[in-house]
Parts: structure tokens; C-alpha cells; sequence
């Protein structure tokens, strides 16, 4: 899977570098910064936070912001850094979250619109994880305690932007956000269970405004 994604990304770059030799003609508004509200569908993560006893999917809203440089209308350097708090923007979650991707964007752009593929590869960081911490024993069994976790993680998707006036822009993403979970152990009140590793693909929609200089 990895070597497949791999693959993509350089034929990406490679379609991208053939688009600046193609067409040399830059914007002279390059650059491109703005915010963004994300909302992500985090699969089946219940069960992998707390194995045993929850079940089921979390849905969790972040702010973030958004750096982007236009080598040409076609091909762009995007990267991306959103935070997802523990009890607000709607979230009733355990621990917080953050997500940071660099990649590319490839596709076409006309005066008002612009549709794009994406992908940046990354990684999405947890706060807290009842399974991460050293484990001890005690006279109730097995006990592990509270710990963070960075997992890889690849945004790959497409994006719509409209532009209003020539330097303000309003960018819609929708993706698959794919994270790797490394295998772990979790254990409380008992022998410790093994959670194997495995690869989720989950939901991820955005929105955002953005200013060009």
C-alpha cells in the first residue's frame, strides 16, 4: 500500500513539474494563507481508545490554518495544521487532537474557480490514549496508564475553490484522511488485551477562506 501511495505522490510531482515547464507564466498573488473549520469521521476509534468498552466511530470539529504556494494555475505546494479541542466547536471527546499534512495540488484553474486533487502525507497526533501509557500490576491485575500518540497519517482527496475577487478565495475539501495504528496493549482489572495494528480510512470535509498575496 505504501509503495502504491508512494507512486501517486511522485506522479503527482512529476505532472506538476511538467506543468511549470509547460506553462512558466506564474500569478503574481503566488502565495496563498487562510483558515480553515474541519470536521473529521474518525473510524471505528472508540474501540481502538478504549478496547473492551467503547465501540463505534468519533466525530470530532478542529480550526486550523492553511499555507499554500502556486508554482502555476496547475500545481501547488499545499500544507495544512489543524487543532481538535477536547469540549468545544460540539466535541465530547477524551483528549485532544491535532493533524499536520505538506503535499501537492493538481488540477486546473479558471478565473473564478478552481477543482484540484489532493495529497499530503502527515500525521495526526492524539492527546490522550487510555491504552498508550506504561503498564503496571497491581493487586486489581494489570493497570495502563494515560499517554499521546503520533500515528502516520495521508489527506488525499479533491478540493473546490471559488474566487470571489482576485485575491480572496473560499476552498471546500472533501477527502479520506488514512491513518496508520500501530498494534498496542492495553490492560485494566485484568490480563492485558493486544490491539493489532491496522489502517482506518476516515471521512474528513472542510471548509475555509483564504487571502492571495
Amino acid at each position: 500500500m505504501r509503495r502504491k501511495l508512494f507512486a501517486i505522490l511522485c506522479s503527482l510531482v512529476c505532472l506538476g513539474i511538467f506543468s511549470c515547464g509547460a506553462d512558466a507564466q506564474v500569478d503574481e498573488h503566488a502565495a496563498e494563507v487562510g483558515a480553515v473549520f474541519t470536521n473529521i469521521t474518525l473510524t471505528d476509534f472508540q474501540n481502538r481508545a478504549f478496547p473492551g468498552i467503547g465501540s463505534g466511530n468519533s466525530v470530532v470539529s478542529g480550526l486550523g490554518g492553511r499555507f499554500s504556494y502556486n508554482f502555476n494555475d496547475k500545481f501547488a505546494l499545499d500544507t495544512e495544521g489543524s487543532f481538535f479541542p477536547e469540549a468545544h466547536l460540539g466535541n465530547e471527546e477524551f483528549g485532544q487532537k491535532l493533524q499536520a499534512f505538506a503535499g501537492v495540488k493538481v488540477g486546473i484553474r479558471k478565473k473564478h474557480i478552481g477543482v484540484f486533487a489532493k495529497l499530503r502525507p502527515g500525521v495526526m497526533w492524539f492527546g490522550e490514549f487510555s491504552s498508550r501509557g506504561s503498564c503496571s500490576t497491581t493487586s486489581f491485575g494489570s493497570v495502563c496508564g494515560v499517554d499521546h500518540e503520533k500515528d502516520f497519517a495521508l489527506d488525499a482527496g479533491g478540493v473546490f475553490e471559488f474566487y470571489p475577487t482576485d485575491r480572496l478565495l473560499i476552498r471546500a475539501d472533501l477527502g479520506d484522511t488514512i491513518i496508520r495504528y500501530p498494534s498496542h496493549t492495553f490492560g485494566t482489572f485484568g490480563s492485558p488485551l493486544g490491539v493489532p495494528g491496522e489502517t482506518k480510512n476516515n471521512l474528513q470535509v472542510s471548509i475555509g477562506i483564504g487571502w492571495r498575496f
